[in-house]
């Protein structure tokens, strides 16, 4: 697998449903998001034994491919939550779970029980036709009759350390795809490999935990690599290197921005218009080149070699800190405006997740992010990093990159908070579907 977050990161799931007709060959992409793929099966129906013979073949086929990007990752068994008299497992799904060790091996299997809704609605009438207004007791109703109808039929047939998920894609369940969507990339990292598991945290758009996760795993990665490496590259001004940074760090986040709003240079200048106020001390007449204002940073000359391989792909851009101290040794002030656009930018991003959950990006919600980020910490963030100095010895830099990893986890949204916050916000934030009528400015 590619190592370049640029590059498509493909996740590759198969989709096990009655209705399915892709065939496991097609290969499904949302053009919203060419980082997620998927292998949707034609369903197991009874006494078909081609569906199941077909299966064996395509994850066998697969599962000796050379290239982890080949691989099958994970398999969702897709079933709908059956009736009070209807049947969870056809024949065809029983003889797949019985033998789906010798089968998948070490690629995770979880079981996806769908419409939830429809099961909840259905208990919720009844109890309301009942005039049942116990809450607690509709809730253990719920939990019983899900375990009944799906849980204990499926472990009677797979064993009880069968994986399983219940979701549903309406309005109010968002919880439950980021649930599904955390129990496999838990064990895609366990099972498979912890490049895989990567990949799916860029490639979903549903929880916000797993992206901060992605950024700070990723940015540790880069950081580690860039230290081994000899390489010399000569030419860059501090604009390359946040650029490099931005870039990097927002294709994590990988929000559906086709007109690249987040990339462009209005955005970045958000971003970097508070970098040289008050709150970051100026100490240009202890450097010899001078820093006292972000226009003079940006427009250092080209930086003389030898300095590290700023031009690899780097996530959270801590490769930067060991530039920062060969470079200016005199002084911590460059270093710390680059700890501080890596952490603002990754704040924004949040913020962003929150008013972009669907849909492409606009300008006024990546402008609205901005602003609201003033409000959200960023004050507390620049006077935690102007009371930090990076340490007279090299392990500075290891330093720094604790200190970053820190403010990113403090100042974290929580992944279980995304949808009260959504649902409070939206009355007041509409933002979201302007993206389709921005001009390209």
């Amino acid at each position: 697998m590619t190592t370049d977050i640029d590059a498509r990161l493909p996740f590759i799931a198969c989709f096990w449903t009655y209705a399915g007709k892709s065939g496991y060959q097609q290969e499904f992409i949302a053009p919203e998001n060419g980082r997620f793929v998927l292998h949707d099966s034609e369903g197991f129906e009874a006494g078909d034994s081609s569906s199941f013979a077909a299966a064996k073949e395509f994850i066998g086929c697969r599962r000796e491919m050379p290239e982890l990007k080949d691989k099958i990752h994970a398999v969702w068994l897709c079933l709908s939550i059956p009736h009070a008299d209807g049947r969870l497992l056809e024949s065809g799904v029983k003889e797949f779970l019985e033998s789906r060790k010798e089968i998948l091996r070490n690629i995770p299997i979880i079981v996806v029980f769908t419409k939830h809704d429809v099961l909840v609605d259905a208990l919720e009438l009844e109890a309301m036709e009942s005039e049942e207004s116990d809450e607690a007791a509709l809730d253990r109703l719920k939990k019983d009759t899900l375990n009944n109808l799906c849980i204990q039929p499926l472990q009677d047939i797979a064993g009880s350390d069968i994986l399983h998920a219940t979701v549903s894609t309406n309005d109010g369940y968002e919880n439950t795809v980021r649930q599904l969507i955390d129990l496999t990339t838990t064990n895609v990292e366990k099972f498979v490999a912890s490049e895989a598991a990567l990949a799916m945290m860029i490639a979903q758009r549903v929880d916000i935990g797993l992206k901060v996760k992605a950024s700070i795993a990723t940015g540790k990665k880069r950081y580690w690599r860039g230290l081994a490496s000899s390489m010399n590259f000569t030419g860059f001004t501090m604009w390359d290197c946040l650029s490099v940074i931005h870039k990097d760090i927002i294709a994590v986040w990988n929000f559906n921005d086709p007109r690249c709003y987040l990339a462009d240079d209005k955005f970045k200048e958000l971003i970097l218009k508070d970098l040289d106020k008050n709150d970051l001390p100026n100490i240009a007449g202890d450097v010899e080149k001078g820093l006292s204002a972000v226009a003079a940073i940006l427009s250092l000359p080209p930086l003389a070699a030898p300095i590290v391989p700023i031009i690899v792909s780097i996530t959270a851009g801590v490769i930067l800190v060991k530039w920062a101290y060969d470079t200016y040794q005199r002084t911590d002030i460059v270093l710390r405006r680059i700890m501080t656009y890596i952490v603002d930018l990754t704040c924004i991003m949040q913020i962003l997740f929150l008013l972009a959950p669907t849909g492409s990006v606009s300008r006024p919600a990546a402008e609205f992010a901005s602003n609201a980020y003033e409000n959200a910490g960023k004050r507390n963030v620049h006077s935690n990093i102007q009371s930090w100095h990076m340490p007279l010895t090299r392990s500075g830099r290891d330093d720094a990159l604790e200190k970053i990893v820190g403010l990113i986890e403090g100042y974290s949204i929580k992944a279980e908070e995304v949808q009260d916050m959504r649902t409070k916000i939206g009355a007041h934030v509409e933002l979201q579907g302007q993206g389709s009528q921005d001009s390209a400015q």
